[in-house]
């Protein structure tokens, strides 16, 4: 039993291990671009619209997730959720869109995240409240 906990416990090093030199290898990362954020880091989060979320860090950082692929039931409007095992929130990882039904929450979809890309506050501020062309 002992030996099986050993051999579980290595192959789990070795497959983070894997997975982060899959990551360091990534030639379309930009060197300002992270692959994960951590989650005590992270002061809030703003729903920009079906593809970009923004994460306000503690620092006062902001990073840009612009999903893979659109989200279709992601709003303004909406909470998300995320489960992850680690601390820390990752491109790897999947959000759970949440509608508000009755005083509840009901799962409304799922989607993958992309990589956070550092933006300013002006850049942030732009995304929000983006001026009306006339």
């Amino acid at each position: 039993m002992r030996g099986l906990k050993f051999k579980l416990l290595f192959a789990s090093f070795v497959l983070c291990a894997a997975m982060s030199s899959a990551r360091a290898a990534d030639p379309t990362a930009t060197a300002s671009e992270k692959f994960c954020l951590g989650l005590i880091q992270i002061d809030n989060i703003d729903i920009i619209d079906k593809q970009n979320i923004v994460f306000k860090m503690v620092n006062g950082d902001y990073y840009l997730n612009q999903l893979p692929r659109v989200c279709s039931n992601l709003s303004r409007y909406n909470a998300i959720m995320y489960r992850t095992s680690l601390n820390q929130l990752c491109s790897l990882d999947i959000i759970t869109v949440l509608d508000t039904i009755g005083g509840g929450f009901e799962q409304a979809g799922s989607c993958g995240l992309g990589k956070f890309k550092p933006i300013s506050k002006v850049e942030y501020e732009a995304l929000r409240h983006p001026s009306v062309e006339k």
